[in-house]
């Protein structure tokens, strides 16, 4: 798909998978993408884990070559798949598209700014459970579509999960339906390993 035609689905509400990793996501992606950064073994059972089944998508990977073949995989699978991004951000920035940022923290700047923000953990309920940020809630990265419109982000909510996979997911559904929302690096994995406090129990 042309990148026009990939705005126009998207105006009609189609997402956008964006297939790279959680750093280049961050970086500067298509207005309203969605990080789904899976390896393709278990793409399909992951995408419908965390997207209803009636959702057009298109994919964006870079090179170009990720995104047709991971369309072509989930179309088989049987998703609403309209196509791929042909020619990437290179060609959807030349038409002068909009790119967005994710705003992101390094688990020390959350450290030092948690009356800042709202932390929302995007690991499962049993993760969440053994160990996780004072004072955080929980979002966990399967419900995160259906349940993103309730959250409350006054404060801003800053999401975590074990490294970055699930949490830049949640980041960009949150952004997608108009919270506002920062990554928060490392996660989990460096939280611990800073020695930094943790609470266990659902809370």
């Amino acid at each position: 798909m042309t990148p026009a035609e990939v705005r126009a689905a998207q105006q009609a509400g189609a997402a956008v998978l964006d297939l790279r990793t959680p750093h280049p996501f961050a970086a500067e992606h298509l207005e309203g993408a969605l990080s789904v950064q899976f390896n393709r073994a278990d793409l399909v059972d992951r995408v419908e884990l965390v997207f209803p089944e009636d959702l057009p998508m298109i994919m964006h990977g870079e090179p170009e070559a990720i995104g047709k073949v991971d369309a072509k995989l989930l179309a088989d699978a049987g998703f609403i798949v309209l196509g791929h991004l042909e020619g990437g951000l290179k060609a959807w920035k030349a038409e002068g598209l909009p790119v967005v940022q994710l705003p992101t923290m390094d688990v020390d700047e959350l450290k030092e700014r948690m009356d800042e923000f709202t932390v929302v953990d995007a690991r499962d309920p049993f993760e969440f459970k053994y160990g996780h940020v004072p004072g955080s809630g929980i979002l966990s990265w399967t419900e995160a579509w259906y349940e993103a419109d309730k959250a409350v982000d006054d404060p801003p909510i800053a999401v975590i999960c074990g490294d970055e996979i699930r949490s830049v997911l949640v980041a960009s559904i949150l952004a997608r339906k108009g919270k506002s929302a920062e990554l928060v690096t490392g996660g989990m994995v460096d939280w611990i390993e800073r020695d930094y406090p943790i609470e266990k129990g659902m809370g």
